[in-house]
């Protein structure tokens, strides 16, 4: 017996299946079980159309679970089971085994939860619903009409019926719900799993950027500096520079530098996203204040001016750092649009935010480019990275705030976003 037990385990409810599968395989021997025992009940009670009803329904069970185990079409065998047991073959078992007075409306409910336990969506839906008005529309039959149900002709036969009914029917839907729960507490751990996995590997990313970035930048210093004194020595050389085209080679190589620089530094600012950077009460004033005051002097190398507007006492709680970098990009993207003109920074509170707009002059955005400036990768220059706005528009969503851009060709550009102010309900002190 225990090699058969065993062995109908490992067929029908190994943990290998899936978990309908499984489900359905439950139902099914078990309908097999209580079909007999009401079929033998039946004929102890001397009700053959009973038996008769039963015994159907033992074999059809018994069908179901060796077609679905053939053949694999499990939800066919769902359907099946559903339209030719629940709706059709359950009322004519009420009607021929007491009605109401009987285990039959255990059956019912028993029903209705395999339906949304087996199906899906609006069709889960709509046969629970058909189910639940055939056996709602049964039950006012055997009431309006009662002597269209088989009635029991002992008080103990009903009990016997209700306790046979309740206790078979109660065990088989506890089996679906811990089948369902068993399954959800695995798919949970596996997943705990792989998020524990993925952070490790977030984090082992994070650290990589950051360490490259930093061993980078380095170098690129030492490399940017060394092209300026040479373009120093060559300026001082005069016309006695035989080589006229090496100050064009130098300018060049010290742009991609600087282009390199930037993606570096776009680099350290998605690591310290990533990270979590570290975020207090800061004096959003103050730090667009100084940001603008180190891009005077790279500014005025094309001639261009740096205005601001920037209001006291703006308080953000945020990253200083990363609020920095995104101002510092967008000045730096307007210099390297406009030459010869103003740049305008301005800073005001509006109400519960502050409203920050970094505008200029300069060449503009073509219009096909325009709903596309926030994607990485995307620029429409050569010497730029695509970088740049995509990491602001990060930088800005990071402290609940929006970012959008206006831009015409030949008029200028200007991009704007928001942050909310603090309000002190973060806590932390002025950075």
């Amino acid at each position: 017996m225990r090699k058969i037990l065993s062995g109908i385990y490992k067929t029908y409810l190994s943990p290998d299946l899936e978990f309908r599968v499984r489900l359905f395989n439950v139902l099914a021997l078990g309908g097999v079980f209580v079909s007999f025992v009401m079929a033998v009940l039946g004929v102890a009670s001397g009700s053959v159309s009973n038996m008769a009803l039963n015994l159907l329904l033992a074999v059809l069970s018994s069908g179901l679970l060796a077609f679905s185990r053939w053949t694999g079409r499990y939800q066919l065998c769902y359907t099946i089971t559903i339209v030719v047991i629940f709706i059709c073959l359950f009322p004519l078992l009420f009607f021929d085994s007491g009605g109401y007075h009987s285990g039959m409306p255990t059956a019912f409910v028993f029903a209705v939860a395999f339906t949304f336990f087996m199906l899906e969506g609006k069709k889960a839906i709509v046969f629970a619903a058909l189910e639940i008005a055939v056996y709602t529309t049964i039950c006012i039959i055997a009431y309006l009409f009662p002597e269209t149900v088989n009635s029991f002709e002992a008080e103990l036969e009903i009990l016997i019926d209700i306790i046979v009914a309740t206790g078979i029917l109660s065990a088989a839907l506890g089996a679906c719900m811990f089948l369902h729960f068993r399954l959800y507490n695995e798919q949970q751990r596996k997943l705990d799993e792989h998020n524990t996995m993925l952070t490790q590997i977030n984090r082992s990313k994070t650290e990589y950027l950051a360490n490259a970035s930093h061993e980078m930048r380095t170098p690129l210093t030492v490399i940017s500096v060394n092209v300026q004194r040479v373009e120093a020595i060559l300026e001082d050389m005069g016309d006695t520079l035989q080589e006229p085209e090496a100050a064009e080679l130098l300018a060049d190589a010290q742009s991609e530098i600087m282009r390199m620089s930037r993606m570096v530094g776009g680099m350290l600012t998605l690591a310290s996203i990533s990270e979590g950077a570290s975020m207090c009460k800061t004096d959003l004033s103050t730090l667009f204040r100084s940001t603008a005051d180190t891009q005077q002097l790279i500014l005025a190398k094309r001639r261009n001016i740096l205005e601001t507007e920037i209001s006291d006492g703006l308080v953000v709680f945020g990253s200083a750092d990363l609020l920095s970098q995104a101002a510092l990009n967008l000045i730096q993207n307007a210099h390297t649009h406009t030459e010869d003109d103003v740049i305008r920074l301005s800073a005001v509170r509006d109400g519960g935010i502050i409203a920050v707009t970094v505008s200029d002059n300069g060449s503009g955005i073509p219009p096909e480019l325009l709903p596309h400036v926030f994607e990485r990768g995307v620029t429409g220059k050569d010497s730029g990275t695509g970088f740049g706005l995509f990491l602001c528009k990060i930088v800005v969503e990071s402290h609940s705030g929006e970012m959008w851009i206006e831009s015409k060709p030949g008029v200028g550009t200007a991009v704007h976003f928001t942050l909310p102010t603090y309000e002190g309900q973060y806590g932390g002190a002025t950075e």
